[in-house]
Formats: structure tokens, sequence, C-alpha cells
């Protein structure tokens, strides 16, 4: 048994990150090409650790390749990191993040449907 365990809250939003990776026949930069992928782990582990409401999404070309890694979050901060994947730039993407969280949990409640009759 795991003592002192609680869940990780249900998420509020996701944050979308742009893992696609070109096959570079036309050399032009990709999100994937620039560690994506690994940021998306990265922000993952971090937005768990935090016991943030918040779940990544890997997902395809959000047409900004030339500046990615590019996030997305949702009902948030469009991010691109312009090939940085350094602490500074994950420190400011978790710091939108944070933000974001808070801003929606000051939200008031959505009001349940009344049952169809």
């Amino acid at each position: 048994m795991i003592e002192d365990w609680t869940p990780v809250p249900k998420p509020l939003f996701t944050v979308r990150v742009c893992i696609n990776k070109r096959l570079n026949t036309d050399k032009l930069p990709s999100c994937g090409g620039h560690g994506s992928r690994g940021v998306a782990d990265l922000l993952e582990r971090m937005i768990m650790a935090e016991r943030l409401p918040a779940s990544v999404t890997r997902g395809p070309c959000m047409n900004n390749c030339l500046h990615g890694p590019t996030i997305k979050i949702q009902g948030g901060a469009f991010l691109s990191l312009e090939g940085d994947i350094g602490p500074d730039q994950i420190e400011k993407v978790m710091a939108e993040i944070r933000a974001e969280s808070e801003r929606r949990k000051s939200m008031p409640p959505v009001p349940a449907k009344p049952p169809l009759p």
C-alpha cells in the first residue's frame, strides 16, 4: 500500500505540444527536430510533480515549424520556444501553465445542466 498518496486533480485544461518531425528531405526545421518530444515528457513530469490540474497532449503540426517547439495552453498562451529548450524556457512555460491553472481555479463553477424530461 502506498502511504500519503492522493490522486492527481482532474485536468482542467490541456497543454498541447507539437511533436511533428519532418522527414527533412526539404531541410526545413520542425518542432520534433528541436526536441519537442523531450519537452512534452519533461512538462508532463513537472505538471504531475506540482500536482497542477493540466494534462499534456502530444499533437501534430501547428504551422509554426520555423519557431518551434510550439506549445499551446488550452484557453491560454501560444508559445514558440525558438529552438531553445533550456531550463529558462521550460520555466517560462511552467509559469504560464501555473497562471492558467490559477485563473481556471478562480473561475466560478459551471452550473450542472438540468436533467432532460
